[in-house]
């Protein structure tokens, strides 16, 4: 199924923040099922393919971009439980980015904060709003 452009910008804001955090000279580590070269993230154990993953060394970041129509969806929630449960089982640094329209901030929020309580760990889950354009 092809990506909605908003869907296509917001991955692009996680893959920008995830090379802002593991450098330009990881970048070749960054997977992603953006049409754009780089390899396709691994499943989750559940079956979920997140929109990008990086894994090396010490640190783990997956980011899922989410448009205002789909945020609720009982997929997308289990896709949030997948990565949160992921991470939390992560031995080192493990950072869960979700990508949404800013509008949208406080209601991911919410679903994700209830869901993390059930998964305690050393992981941070942080909410991109896209701004601008078409975000």
């Amino acid at each position: 199924m092809s990506e909605s452009l908003q869907h296509q910008q917001l991955v692009k804001l996680i893959i920008d923040t995830t090379i802002s955090i593991v450098g330009k000279d990881n970048t070749v580590l960054i997977a992603t099922d953006a049409v754009d070269g780089y390899a396709l993230p691994p499943l989750t154990s559940e079956g979920f393919r997140p929109d990008v993953h990086y894994c090396y060394q010490n640190m783990l970041i997956i980011g899922e971009a989410k448009t205002s129509s789909d945020i609720e969806r009982l997929h997308s929630r289990e896709q949030y439980e997948s990565y949160i449960k992921k991470c939390a089982l992560f031995q080192g640094e493990a950072i869960l980015f979700i990508a949404v329209p800013w509008m949208d901030h406080a209601t991911v929020n919410n679903i994700v904060k209830k869901i993390a309580k059930r998964y305690p760990g050393n992981y941070k889950i942080k909410i991109l709003d896209g701004i601008g354009g078409s975000i």
